[in-house]
């Protein structure tokens, strides 16, 4: 094995060992941290959404309004499951 293999094996070996170490932190964390980190990445999530063509959403049952809405909501609180209530109630228009 040469210098440079041995490098990457260790560098490779190093990257594995952080996400156990992650993952046991995460479950360390107390349950607000985790809803906060959440609503973050789900607010990432609504930004994706936001690409999409309008005939896309529908297909989904969501509107350029219900996105508006649901990133007008307070900053802590998960957009999602805003959206997740509106697409059930524009399901049964």
């Amino acid at each position: 094995m040469n210098v440079r293999s041995s490098a990457a094996v260790r560098t490779s070996a190093r990257s594995m060992s952080v996400g156990p170490a992650f993952l046991n932190a995460l479950h360390a964390t107390p349950g607000y941290v985790k809803a906060l980190a959440r609503a973050l990445l789900n607010r990432r999530t609504v930004r994706n959404l936001e690409k999409l063509s309008d005939h896309h959403l529908a297909d989904i049952g969501l509107t350029r309004d219900d996105l508006r809405h649901g990133k007008s909501m307070p900053f802590t609180i998960d957009p999602t499951i805003e959206l997740a209530r509106r697409a059930r109630r524009n399901s049964y228009f």
